[in-house]
């Protein structure tokens, strides 16, 4: 069965850590092992996992306080401790402190592969219940929000289709905020006071889709042991939102074409037809062109799907928009997490500007959440963020602010001198010491900085 979960994997034995790592990817997890605490923390600090399996001994610390720290970080994240023989009273006070389970060394790999595969389906199940109550009660709505060009344009046309029942296919990248928009598109049109119901196609294995999709009768496959609807009988009335509609096998997208030409289907193991009556939005990542070109999509389906296409454009290009998003989230989690920070400072809003956001909205989101559960009060600086979004000019001064923050006393024009010499330092470094790129770079006369180069008797490391 294909697996989508992210899992961390903290174990200090080399050859045992990579036997572990290779079982869990050939199993088709997407694994981030290291060997200690420290990795551990800085892993954590770079993404979101479903799951982590810890050793209770490490060199730098303990799986135990690892996983407290964890569960601060991600109160959902499964969380698995690996434990000595000598250690069970261990892994039963981590069970009752907090992890989902324990596995005693020596252990059976395929023994962890079905507890992992259990944890993450009841996990995912958990979820999907949650989703789908919150969806069909309503309380789950979308605002687009957004001053920019292309997020305008998307605003006036959700109005102009808000009684429409037209299919939309919305493309974009990964974490842009498709879903948001199929929210947006819902609650402004005439069916907002019917469910929205929504289903991820690339998350879930195909075996299970097509149940998901169109339900199932009692006795329809093991393990069916009563009837259950589908996500298109539960919309009915409402709106159906098909995320990553591009990872849909071909004998699905046969199926899917049937209901959106006829409005009918058939649940598995039954022959009887189901009318529905719901509005498809569907949002996919992938060039659908390019797919069909490579024969793994549907033309037929994609003109079905592509009624109104809408395009949403990716956070690095909706400038000004990543601020009011980053205040958005700021205010959000405030509210959930109970606390308090003020605002961002000027030195975070120009990195935040500068960086690509390769996550998009959703890797916003996480770093919002991240800093205001950490943190909990005052205004978000440089230190507070990720070294990957610091320029070399970030990072010059967010020492110089930590040494600032740390001296008892400091003498304002030595400490001004140094930070000067180590921007310039850093600028003529990384040209080579090329004068007029570092100039530039600088936005300083070149006969400047060559008088400030002799006067500070700066020079190459090498020498």
């Amino acid at each position: 069965m294909k697996q989508s979960a992210f899992i961390l994997l903290v174990e200090d034995n080399e050859d045992f850590r990579l036997i572990l790592q290779e079982s869990l990817e050939s199993a088709g997890f997407h694994v981030t092992s290291v060997a200690n605490a420290t990795r551990a923390r800085e892993a954590m600090s770079m993404g979101k996992f479903d799951l982590s399996v810890l050793d209770v001994r490490l060199p730098d610390g303990n799986g135990i306080e690892l996983m407290r720290e964890f569960r601060q970080i991600d109160p959902d994240m499964g969380i698995i401790i690996m434990t000595g023989y000598a250690e069970v009273d261990t892994a039963v006070d981590a069970v009752r402190l907090g992890a989902n389970d324990f596995l005693k060394k020596p252990f059976d790999i395929d023994e962890m592969l079905v507890r992992i595969g259990e944890l993450m389906k009841n996990r995912q199940l958990k979820k999907d219940n949650l989703s789908l109550r919150e969806q069909v009660r309503g309380q789950d709505s979308g605002d687009l929000i957004g001053h920019c060009e292309c997020i305008r344009k998307l605003q006036e046309t959700i109005k102009l289709l808000a009684n429409s029942d037209s299919t939309v296919l919305i493309s974009g990248e990964s974490g842009c905020g498709k879903e948001v928009l199929a929210k947006a598109l819902h609650k402004t049109g005439s069916r907002s006071g019917k469910p929205m119901v929504s289903i991820n196609c690339g998350a879930i294995p195909e075996e299970l889709l097509e149940s998901e999709l169109f339900g199932h009768v009692k006795g329809a496959f093991t393990g069916a042991i009563r009837a259950r609807p589908g996500r298109f009988e539960i919309a009915n009335g409402g709106t159906i939102f098909l995320d990553e509609i591009g990872d849909m096998s071909p004998k699905l997208q046969v199926k899917l074409l049937r209901v959106l030409q006829e409005r009918c289907f058939e649940p598995v193991g039954s022959q009887q037809s189901i009318h529905v009556d719901v509005r498809v939005v569907a949002a996919t990542h992938r060039d659908l062109e390019a797919e069909i070109e490579a024969g793994r999509f549907r033309e037929d389906l994609y003109y079905r799907l592509n009624v109104i296409p809408l395009q949403i454009a990716p956070l690095r290009e909706r400038g000004e928009d990543i601020l009011l998003l980053a205040d958005h989230f700021i205010s959000r989690f405030n509210t959930e997490k109970k606390s308090n920070i003020s605002g961002i400072s000027d030195d975070v809003k120009r990195a935040m500007l500068a960086y690509a956001w390769p996550g998009n909205v959703r890797e916003l989101q996480n770093l919002t959440e991240r800093v205001t559960t950490l943190k909990r009060e005052g205004m978000v600086e440089l230190e507070d963020l990720p070294s990957r979004m610091l320029s070399d000019k970030d990072r010059v001064l967010q020492s110089f602010q930590m040494d600032v923050q740390s001296a008892a006393k400091i003498d304002l024009k030595a400490t001004v001198d140094e930070f000067e010499s180590h921007l310039i330092l850093s600028a003529l470094q990384r040209f080579d010491w090329n004068k007029n790129r570092a100039a530039n770079f600088l936005a300083m006369n070149r006969t400047t900085l060559v008088e400030k180069i002799k006067k500070k008797g700066l020079q190459p490391i090498e020498s």
